[in-house]
């Protein structure tokens, strides 16, 4: 968690400089890679059925069209159903992006799919400072091994060690000014 606020104030700049000077022009779209770290706990719902109740945290890598790359830090707390025997899940949470302590960028997000690869949609709901209205949304990927971590957990167990990868290939935003 230290770690992660070191990098937060080592990239306070850096995703403004990469998203603003492309704002101007109205609509852009960049792509995101975000390697997190996670942990909950994990409940039994049903006969092969488990929630996961948590959050995960990283730097949000933003690669814009010209090759640039900016950061930004994202806590987003999430939660996952897991059917163990038919091997999907669901997932849905929210997320604060922290550019710099005046400007937060928000988000919702929920997808779906196989074990191991939840496959949905990133829609930004608003923020603050320069992004106080920001609008947009993207495809997303989310590639995680939770779901073969918490197999075989009691009801009520923590996860301290969850690790994955988000996803958006083509996240399309536009500011309000």
């Amino acid at each position: 968690m230290v770690l992660n606020k070191f990098w937060s104030g080592l990239v306070l700049g850096l995703v403004i400089a990469g998203m603003a000077g492309m704002a101007r022009a109205g609509e852009k779209s960049v792509k995101i890679l975000m390697p997190w770290d996670g942990e909950g706990s994990v409940y039994t719902i049903g006969t092969d059925k488990l929630l996961f109740m948590g959050e995960f945290e990283g730097i949000m890598y933003v690669e814009t069209s010209a090759g640039d790359m900016d950061a930004a830090y994202a806590n987003c707390p999430a939660s996952q159903h897991i059917d163990v025997s038919a091997k999907q899940s669901s997932a849905k949470g929210y997320c604060t992006i922290t550019i710099s302590s005046e400007e937060v960028v928000f988000a919702e997000w929920s997808c779906k799919g196989k074990v191991g690869a939840c496959e949905g949609t990133f829609k930004l709901t608003g923020g603050t400072g320069k992004y106080a209205g920001v609008t947009g949304s993207s495809d997303m990927l989310v590639r995680s091994v939770l779901n073969t971590l918490v197999v075989g957990m009691g009801n009520g167990d923590a996860v301290r060690a969850a690790t994955g990868l988000a996803i958006l290939p083509n996240l399309t935003y536009k500011l309000a000014r």
